[in-house]
């Protein structure tokens, strides 16, 4: 049994413990927490969630943006044992659980949108606001343990991290994950759950923590009432920015159970999770922040937004005390959802990390593939689950979503270079989603039904009362005002003209790619393939060793089929004839005049700055802009298939202790003009300028870093190496009895391959 902490000496240990190393800090926290009190626990508490989180001190606070399991595994390991749900920081967080300890938050470090929700007076956050007495408004927020630390974790994603250290911002503009994502995706998935009998845990906790008492939804009526239209409580005060899906709008139906003090002791924590991440994440100032959110902040919101289906579309099948809040919840985020979007497609720079922001949208609209059933794949990989009748109210609410993102994403769209395959990717993944047979046909039936009376109905609400009659839907639509004959709709003459046009584009560049891209740059490998020589080309392909130019061109390939399937989904969607995309008359397109022989060869890395850009035409500032490619160091390209990936790693790292140690001593030996300088230019790596692109307030700006000559061991971690390697050692073993003897044989033709290349060239 640990011996208890002296009480004088807690708070000066625990300053001690919070400035030691990631590594040493956590295992001296958890024989801390063995040797303290309760009382003890609760003055240190504060303490450690800031230091987790950066509070007043190191923005990065525990590093939980910036660990992934590539480039720190020991560290992700131990932050996901420490900071699980099952963890022992959670579990220490549940021992402060009760009535009185509560832990206050400045209302001022707050962001400005969450605290106009709060003066607003939302009915969940009613028994957490203190009131100044004095000015009359709120000063502080004061949390149980768990939301203390819930609501800090949710904050952290908020900070623009990727501003502030090269690290994180290497991470977000990568597809890496880190563990401040694998934490919030575990955290939703433990207490928003998808199956109705699952258990939250840790389930071994006091349940007198959260009062019981009546959450009923806001009243927040416009002040003149429309006749005919009942407004969804989500939308009552017009644009959705009410107290909104925290409060306004949640109603519960625990209220009206009688069971309501066991049912908040059994969901508190659920609703808390909840309203935190919808209320803040969901309410970032995109519009007022100088900088833009992170893509790995927008992938964390496509999280939340995928759980939430599943937590919602489970309510019919959930008897416990959650089944109320599984009914509120996709409706919080519908309250939000909508101008988060807009808000974020009008700041988002023009490149493939525009596919998050995408891949965010489709997701919301497609809550058909979070169902329970959806986890199926029994019928095969490429199962595509049905759209049934139940989910017509979610698209009829959402009708907005739908068609003016699709609208407001199209002239984007137009703008992007399709000889990028990300690009051409995002364009599939558009394509294929509303060419959905079934989504196709209810957005056009919606679209008519929602456009007046000229279809005989003496009202809308009547409109989505038929609606609901003659599908059998159990989802009760609610008329929404934002949907009116104002807006213009998705399949309307004007959008079939503009699909036509942008269908003309898209088959541009199609041709452009097909005729020009794939075979200047084949002729540009097949050129570089003569000036190497047979033997290095042999050798190349043997170790499976391939440049960034063939990965280019493996992705070129690629282009033209995703296009034509793109192509052929858009005319099937909006009942466009084919045949008319290769018919230039057909379309209306704007003259450009001549340029002059000077700016049509105009780039922007030309050595000439006294060129005028503003004379430049549209099309030719696209034509650069598409000229403008990321250049990547060869040994830091993603790891391949046929790749060890931990071997890969480790060469890495030695090979970058040389480089750093005898650096010097390489440049010396590339640049030399004799024997030596040919035979240094066949090993090691040419120099080369690396080009990356980096976004800041909507506008991407390109970085540039020279790098030397150095030497690079990641073609020993492929496959065909060491299979090399395993076969030259069996050969010494069965000839000449010592297995190193094959190995040493193999250096040796290693080294007269490489002197024959420096003699030829």
């Amino acid at each position: 049994m640990s011996q208890p902490m002296p009480p004088e000496n807690i708070n000066s240990h625990i300053l001690t413990v919070l400035s030691l190393p990631l590594l040493d800090k956590l295992p001296q926290l958890e024989l801390l927490f063995d040797r303290c009190t309760v009382r003890q626990i609760e003055e240190i508490y504060p303490l450690i969630v800031h230091s987790i989180f950066g509070i007043n001190g190191n923005s990065l606070g525990w590093g939980l943006r910036i660990t992934t399991m590539e480039n720190a595994s020991h560290y992700f390991n131990r932050l996901q044992h420490f900071l699980g749900v099952n963890g022992i920081w959670m579990h220490v967080c549940h021992r402060l659980l009760n009535e009185t300890t509560k832990f206050d938050i400045d209302i001022n470090l707050l962001p400005r949108k969450f605290i106009s929700m709060l003066q607003a007076g939302p009915m969940f956050y009613s028994d957490l606001i203190n009131i100044d007495p004095l000015k009359h408004q709120v000063s502080t927020l004061s949390l149980n343990a768990f939301d203390f630390y819930m609501f800090h974790f949710v904050l952290y994603a908020l900070q623009p991290l990727h501003t502030i250290n090269p690290i994180a911002m290497q991470i977000h503009n990568e597809r890496a994950k880190t563990i401040y994502q694998f934490l919030a995706a575990e955290y939703l998935d433990n207490f928003l759950p998808q199956y109705p009998d699952a258990r939250i845990e840790p389930s071994n906790f006091s349940t007198s923590v959260k009062a019981p008492q009546q959450l009923p939804a806001q009243s927040l009526q416009p002040q003149r009432q429309l006749r005919y239209l009942k407004l969804p409580s989500s939308y009552r005060n017009g644009n959705g920015e009410t107290g909104s899906a925290a409060g306004g709008g949640n109603t519960s139906p625990q209220s009206a159970d009688g069971n309501g003090a066991a049912s908040r002791a059994y969901a508190w924590r659920s609703e808390s999770v909840l309203h935190f991440f919808v209320d803040i994440w969901l309410r970032y100032d995109i519009e007022s922040e100088h900088h833009l959110p992170s893509s790995d902040f927008v992938r964390g919101v496509r999280t939340l937004v995928k759980q939430i289906h599943f937590f919602a579309n489970a309510a019919r099948m959930d008897h416990s005390p959650l089944c109320a809040l599984r009914k509120l919840s996709l409706t919080m985020v519908k309250a939000r959802i909508y101008a988060f979007l807009c808000s974020l497609i009008d700041r988002w720079p023009l490149d493939s990390s525009l596919s998050v922001v995408l891949e965010l949208w489709l997701s919301y609209i497609q809550p058909w593939r979070y169902t329970l059933g959806s986890n199926n794949r029994t019928l095969g990989i490429y199962y595509e689950p049905p759209i049934t009748n139940q989910f017509d109210g979610f698209i009829i609410d959402n009708l907005i979503v739908y068609t003016h993102i699709f609208m407001q994403l199209l002239p984007r769209f137009e703008r992007l270079d399709y000889s990028v395959y990300r690009n051409a990717f995002m364009l599939h993944r558009l394509a294929k989603t509303f060419s959905q047979q079934d989504l196709v046909e209810r957005l056009q039936r919606f679209e008519r039904l929602h456009s007046g009376n000229a279809y005989g109905f003496d009202s809308p609400q009547r409109q989505v009362n038929m609606l609901n009659k003659s599908h059998n839907s159990s989802y009760n639509a609610q008329w929404n005002p934002l949907v009116s004959s104002n807006i213009p709709k998705l399949f309307s003459e004007q959008m079939h003209a503009q699909i036509q046009s942008f269908l003309y584009v898209i088959s541009m560049a199609r041709n452009s790619v097909l005729t020009n891209n794939i075979s200047a740059l084949r002729k540009e490998i097949l050129e570089r393939q003569r000036s190497e020589g047979y033997l290095k080309n042999i050798f190349k392909k043997f170790i499976g060793e391939e440049t960034q130019d063939e990965l280019t061109l493996r992705d070129l390939n690629r282009i033209p089929e995703v296009l034509r399937h793109c192509i052929d989904a858009f005319c099937r969607t909006f009942n466009v004839d084919p045949g008319t995309l290769s018919m230039h008359e057909t379309l209306p397109v704007e003259p450009s005049p001549p340029a002059s022989p000077s700016l049509q060869n105009f780039s922007f890395f030309d050595s000439n700055n006294c060129l005028d850009t503003s004379k430049l035409t549209p099309h030719q500032m696209s034509l650069n802009a598409s000229n403008m490619q990321p250049t990547v160091d060869p040994a830091l390209l993603p790891i391949k298939s046929n790749e060890i990936r931990p071997l890969v790693r480790l060469l890495h790292l030695i090979s970058e202790a040389i480089n750093d140690r005898y650096g010097r001593r390489i440049e010396a030996f590339y640049e030399r003009e004799d024997f030596y300088g040919k035979l240094s230019r066949q090993v090691l790596y040419a120099p080369m300028t690396e080009k990356w692109f980096e976004k800041s307030d909507g506008n991407v700006d390109i970085y540039e870093k020279q790098l030397p000559p150095r030497i690079s061991l990641r073609p020993l971690g492929s496959i065909p190496s060491l299979c090399m390697m395993a076969f030259a050692l069996c050969f010494g073993h069965l000839w000449f009895g010592v297995a190193s003897v094959g190995l040493l044989l193999l250096c040796v033709v290693f080294f007269i391959y490489c002197m024959l290349l420096a003699l030829l060239s």
